[in-house]
């Protein structure tokens, strides 16, 4: 429910903290005193377009905020909010403003969202209603749902309904990844030379570089030898000019002199360890240096694997854990078309059974729709009576199409019918959508007599009525005070009115009124009293405000509306 309105530079209102109640709010005040603002801007907050006529004269920008209460949220609506990156809390603050400039900003708990989330998001916390703008009820995509809502059984079959088309769409969906048995076969050869020539090259971890390393080792064959050949020449060669040569002399001239201190006789020692592991140097040397020799010649052997790899890589992927992921979904689907037969005549006995089981349901549905519409014409038609509109007729017009492939086409998880409901006002005039009936305070009849049966099947906790009592007086003011009250008592309702019969039915009852101070106008809006109440109740019912009879008169109605609900209570308990 919502727990106040703040409004700011809005038309007439420079600022404005609205708190609303639970039970029946509502607004009257004289002509032109600013009732039509507040609708307004809760509409703005709630996702209307923004039109910067709105913004009071002299300001640069507006804002309107409401809070509604988290208290009773369903999964659903959380899930929605979670989805949407909003934060939870116990109230939900849904802020807008805009400026001269046409920019508007549109915040939930202080997440920016865009305004196709705010509608999203709004439409199941409140729902407003205006004598021309009956937004849930016109449009006939939502009649099938109000009349759903109205039916377990609908709902119980829509649920089978789902699991079932689930099945359906899912085997056809499959069937039609199956090619005819000639591509079948061409297929089956294309992924066959796949397999072999992955499975055949048996590529391995880390290959491809090392024969790049060992490609650039072989190009440099020439340079590498001669390096090789001209180091172990220079260690040692058959001229007697080399390290090692040089170093068998050394220790030879020092051993012959080692007598005469022991130090000559250490370092001939120490060089003859050199020398072991110069010669072991040298023959690594002339090791590498005959590799290096027979490597030079492998180079179409290297050069012939690194295309086979590349090719590969080029075709099936660019890692080895892609080809070989490629290598499985490959093979898996070899054995899905080598198998494809049975496959298919499986899934064809899965689409036959689901056909007729989805035929069977929606069969059902209809005659479970067309059962609970029968029950829902005699709940509205009673209301539409009580409401003054004994000669009306309500009809529920549900299409069935008759041709199972039709069916077939059509079906979604709603089924296949097409559920609009049809009024006839007047007695002796045609059947014809709610959209096409042209007396306002007929329209707003009906919709109260809908909401009394809907208001609960529809699951929103606020609803607010903007004059829906137009072109209503007398008795049947009475009844319509009533109905609205009957929708209060177990939701939060907002309503805009003129009629003392509705005034006196409030539960917070709020005066709208218009000022002037400075040259400038404002508009204000005050919860009243009892006494003041009364006063207005007097005022809408054309009394004088020092007339006693007046007074009498609006007491009478209050007591009236107050046994009214106490009777409803005791009824609901």
């Amino acid at each position: 429910m919502i727990t106040s309105l703040y409004i700011k530079n809005i038309a007439l209102i420079k600022e404005l903290k609205l708190n609303l109640t639970n039970g029946l709010n509502i607004l009257s005040g004289e002509t032109g005193a600013g009732k039509s603002i507040i609708i307004d801007s809760l509409n703005f907050v709630l996702g209307d377009r923004a039109d910067k006529s709105l913004i009071r004269y002299g300001e640069s920008s507006a804002s309107v905020q409401v809070v509604f209460s988290a208290d009773n949220l369903t999964d659903e609506f959380k899930c929605m909010l979670d989805d949407s990156g909003i934060e939870r809390d116990d109230f939900l603050i849904i802020r807008r403003t805009m400026n001269e400039n046409g920019k508007n900003e549109c915040r939930i708990n202080d997440t920016i969202v865009t305004l196709s989330a705010l509608k999203r998001i709004v439409t199941a916390l409140v729902d407003v209603h205006s004598q021309h703008e009956h937004q849930s009820l016109l449009s006939e995509t939502n009649h099938i749902k109000i009349l759903d809502n109205y039916s377990k059984e609908t709902n119980e079959l829509k649920d089978k309904l789902k699991l079932s088309l689930q099945a359906f769409r899912n085997a056809e969906k499959e069937l039609k990844t199956y090619p005819s048995i000639d591509e079948r076969a061409r297929l089956m050869d294309i992924l066959s030379f796949q397999i072999n020539e992955i499975s055949d090259a048996k590529i391995e971890e880390g290959e491809e570089e090392e024969l790049i390393q060992e490609r650039s080792r072989i190009n440099n064959s020439k340079r590498i030898i001669e390096a090789l050949s001209t180091s172990a020449n220079n260690l040692s060669n058959d001229d007697g000019y080399s390290a090692l040569a040089a170093i068998h002399t050394a220790i030879k001239e020092l051993n012959s002199i080692s007598k005469f201190r022991e130090v000559y006789s250490n370092l001939a020692e120490r060089l003859s360890d050199v020398k072991i592991e110069l010669d072991d140097i040298s023959a690594t040397i002339n090791s590498e240096a005959e590799d290096a020799l027979n490597e030079a010649h492998d180079i179409e052997a290297v050069e012939k694997r690194l295309d086979v790899i590349r090719s590969i890589k080029k075709r099936f992927g660019r890692t080895l854990d892609e080809i070989n992921s490629f290598l499985t979904k490959t093979r898996i689907e070899y054995d899905r078309l080598n198998f494809a037969e049975d496959r298919i005549t499986q899934l064809e006995s899965i689409i036959s059974e689901e056909s007729a089981e989805i035929i069977k349901i929606c069969s059902e549905l209809h005659k479970a729709r067309v059962n609970c519409a029968i029950k829902f014409e005699k709940a509205i038609m009673l209301n539409l009576a009580e409401l003054g509109m004994v000669g009306s007729i309500f009809s529920v017009d549900i299409n069935y199409p008759e041709d199972d492939s039709i069916l077939l086409a059509k079906v979604d998880s709603n089924g296949v019918d097409d559920v609009r409901f049809l009024i006839s006002p007047n007695k002796g005039e045609p059947l014809r959508p709610l959209a096409k009936i042209a007396s306002g305070g007929e329209m707003s009849r009906f919709m109260l007599g809908l909401k009394n049966i809907t208001a609960e099947l529809e699951g929103i906790d606020t609803l607010v009525f903007d004059e829906i009592d137009t072109g209503i007086s007398g008795h049947i003011a009475k009844v319509v005070a009533n109905k609205l009250y009957n929708i209060a008592a177990k939701r939060q309702v907002l309503a805009v009115t003129h009629l003392a019969q509705l005034a006196a039915m409030a539960d917070t009852h709020y005066l709208i009124t218009k000022k002037e101070e400075d040259n400038k106008t404002y508009t204000y809006v005050d919860p009243l009293t009892l006494d003041q109440s009364l006063k207005e109740i007097m005022r809408l019912t054309g009394a004088d405000i020092n007339s006693k009879s007046g007074l009498e008169n609006a007491k009478e109605l209050k007591q009236a509306c107050d046994e009214y609900k106490k009777k409803l209570s005791k009824s609901n308990t």
